[in-house]
């Protein structure tokens, strides 16, 4: 069945649709006691209320609430158990409610959808019969409400879809009702020869005891009758083909929502022993739900509500289907604050969100109450083979291992995003297997990181002849003039502003007509944030990288980005935030080194000079006693590990290159006249150096490397250093 356009909808409310939830109402029209009130005493004219008067009074209350925002319902879903026990009045009693109260905001029976629940069936009746639908087909059919194929009732492949589906108008929305009360109530078939004397075996245990021959008769009736959840796999198949024969949405995603009676899992902690408490087959169920695309699943029969997303995964695994499960509640002696849902989908067709508010019971006098609506969004970022991919978390060592991850894999050479939400107050620490010497102490490797990052964020360096894009030069000293990292401070210091931008690419230095012979800063570009938070605003910080190496350089890019946080946030009360980063092109070199980590002698240039000073001393035998003597040894070595595995594996992300500081210690060596294995450390600098310098001026592609001939010099270098230093 499909809604036309008419006064009911104009376009601005087809872009957001309300439905009324209920379910389980539990009448029979004659008067179902509702005991709420403590009535210890009988007095004339004080009775306890009904379920229908209760019902009533919030149908009157609802409506009127809705003609006075000028507000209509698109569709009312029920999801069975309208009647007590099965009672058939409970039926009839319901849709006259329904009818009498909402026709004056919009229903009408073709847009109500109804589903029988296990009290709508009679006890015993055959799966499929007439007797077991008569009284559900009668009142809600007949008056040409939506409701879903039935077994043993509907025809196969002959039926016309549309009596068994409710579709919006521009097909922007679709309602199905499912049938899991088939096998309600349902008679066992028992084995022989207990089949055989089943009629008889009460009347032989009660001896002739009329009241206690019909007590066991219900009792071994009860016994041998399951209530059982289950949807038959014709109906299934006859749900493929109703959905496949949807009209499509005249533009965006049609929501599709499918409404039964029993629940696709328990909607709260409350446990329920019994036979066949939940679906027999609800595997199946749960993998149709999955291919006809259903966003939205509403049910009843627990009398608790819930809302949740429910993860369907195909039987072969890959991503799974989201669907979102609202159990629907209902009003007994003690609770009455849940009695209905108002459901409303909002931002139709391209960005919807569902809300869902509850519709208390109330009492003469008082006033309609609609609860605080929970709001959940029914469409889900696509993840595409190629497209962009994120991670985030608070723990910096769990974030660095799955982005190294997904920068060899899923992210290869595309776009990765990183977010991380750390404790402001403490320091980036490098993670426990950053590929560095192993002999390292903890102290050690994070004066390493701490020196590293400080030598990154330098505003001049003896190196920027060589390396003109040092990240603390460009933000400092941009164009030889602007402090970008303090006009953001005091921008941020007053209010915040999406201006708070550095950026560290010169297109006057960095860019050539033609693009060819370019060499800038992976680090793009670092935007700061304002954000209020309830103790004091918080400084996020995002940075925007060409290319982006995970294994070595994240961390340091992430160590930079929270030294950056504290250069902002120094003598205020701000604190750092969070931290981002985007790459368009992600990478994971493993364990080969990078340009990241300069070479601790080249660093000695800009940060400790005298270390050139003490270790040229200690070549030429004449440091022994000098301060710092051991410290700078075991740097020395470090640096030539470094330079050793940077000439045994190729990284097309570059490698570290030491080069003036290696002139300087020879410039020392030079002067002091060295002489025996000095002369000859001396002769294999040179070399060294003069490799170095020549590989620096290549674009660094791997025949570059092949060619670049600093190995033997290097290792000329170790074995005399370890003679001369012991």
């Amino acid at each position: 069945m499909s809604l036309p356009h008419s006064a009911g909808y104009s376009r601005k409310m087809i872009n957001s649709i309300r439905f009324l939830h209920i379910t389980d109402t539990h009448i029979t029209g004659a008067g179902v006691p509702l005991k709420r009130d403590d009535f210890k005493e009988k007095i004339p004219g004080i009775e306890q209320t009904t379920r229908e008067a209760a019902l009533e009074l919030v149908f009157e209350r609802l409506s009127e609430r809705l003609r006075r925002d000028g507000d209509v319902l698109d569709a009312i879903i029920f999801t069975g158990d309208a009647t007590l026990k099965g009672d058939e009045g409970g039926h009839k009693a319901l849709l006259d409610l329904l009818l009498k109260h909402f026709a004056s905001v919009g229903i009408a029976p073709q847009n109500i959808v109804a589903t029988p629940g296990n009290h709508d069936v009679p006890k015993g009746t055959e799966p499929g019969s007439e007797d077991r639908y008569q009284a559900f087909v009668n009142v809600w059919r007949a008056a040409g409400c939506v409701t879903p194929w039935l077994d043993g009732i509907d025809e196969t492949r002959t039926v016309t879809p549309g009596i068994h589906r409710l579709v919006g108008p521009d097909a922007r929305w679709a309602i199905y009702p499912i049938n899991s009360a088939n096998w309600s109530h349902v008679n066992s078939i028992l084995p022989s020869p207990l089949n055989d004397i089943w009629d008889e075996v009460h009347t032989l245990l009660a001896k002739r005891d009329a009241e206690k021959a019909a007590a066991l008769r219900k009792q071994f009736d009860d016994l041998a009758q399951f209530d059982m959840a289950r949807v038959s796999e014709a109906q299934l198949e006859e749900l493929r083909r109703i959905v496949g024969d949807t009209p499509s949405s005249a533009g965006g995603h049609q929501i599709r929502i499918a409404a039964l009676h029993h629940h696709l899992r328990a909607p709260s902690l409350r446990e329920e022993v019994k036979a066949f408490a939940d679906f027999t087959n609800l595997a199946l169920l749960r993998q149709t739900l999955r291919e006809r695309a259903i966003d939205v699943v509403m049910h009843g029969h627990k009398h608790e509500h819930a809302a949740s997303f429910d993860h369907i995964y195909s039987e072969e695994g890959g991503e799974p289907h989201r669907t979102l499960v609202l159990s629907g509640a209902t009003f007994d002696d003690n609770r009455g604050s849940d009695a209905a849902r108002l459901v409303t989908i909002h931002d139709m067709p391209f960005a919807p969100r569902l809300a869902t508010a509850p519709v208390s019971i109330l009492r003469g006098g008082t006033e309609l109450k609609i609860g605080n609506p929970q709001e959940f969004r029914l469409w889900s970022l696509d993840h595409r083979p190629d497209g962009p991919v994120v991670i985030q978390g608070t723990d910096f060592e769990t974030v660095y291992h799955r982005a190294c991850e997904l920068a060899l894999g899923e992210a290869k050479r595309g776009t990765l995003i990183t977010h991380l939400d750390l404790d402001a107050d403490r320091a980036i620490l490098l993670p426990a297997t950053y590929p560095l010497p192993e002999s390292m102490t903890e102290v050690e490797r994070q004066t390493w990181l701490d020196e590293l990052v400080s030598w990154w964020q330098m505003d001049r360096s003896q190196l920027d002849q060589r390396i003109p894009f040092i990240h603390g030069n460009r933000l400092r000293r941009f164009a030889g003039r602007i402090d970008q990292i303090d006009r953001v401070r005091k921008m941020l210091a007053k209010k915040g502003s999406s201006r708070a931008v550095a950026t560290l690419i010169d297109p006057a230095k960095d860019f050539e007509p033609d693009g060819d012979d370019e060499a800038f800063a992976s680090f793009c570009l670092v935007q700061f944030r304002k954000r209020e938070t309830a103790a004091s605003a918080a400084i996020d910080i995002v940075g925007y990288y060409r290319a982006q190496e995970f294994a070595r350089w994240w961390p340091i890019n992430v160590a930079e980005l929270r030294a950056l946080q504290l250069s902002v946030v120094r003598g205020s009360r701000m604190t750092c935030g969070r931290i981002t980063t985007i790459t368009a092109e992600a990478r994971s070199s493993g364990k080969s080194p990078t340009q990241v980590a300069m070479p601790v002698i080249d660093r000695w240039l800009d940060q400790y000079p005298e270390r050139l000073y003490v270790l040229a001393n200690s070549l030429l035998g004449a440091g022994d006693n000098l301060p710092l003597r051991s410290l700078v040894v075991r740097e020395w070595f470090q640096t030539l590990d470094d330079l050793k595995e940077a000439t045994e594996r190729f990284n097309p992300d570059g490698v570290p290159i030491a080069i003036e500081g290696l002139q300087a210690l020879a410039s020392y060596l030079k002067a002091s006249d060295a002489s025996g294995d000095a002369a000859v450390l001396l002769d294999a600098l040179n070399g060294l150096i003069n490799a170095n310098r020549s590989y620096s001026a290549t674009p660094q592609l791997y025949e570059d490397f092949e060619r670049w001939g600093a190995a033997s010099y290097l290792s000329t270098v170790r074995n005399t250093s370890f003679k001369l230093l012991g």
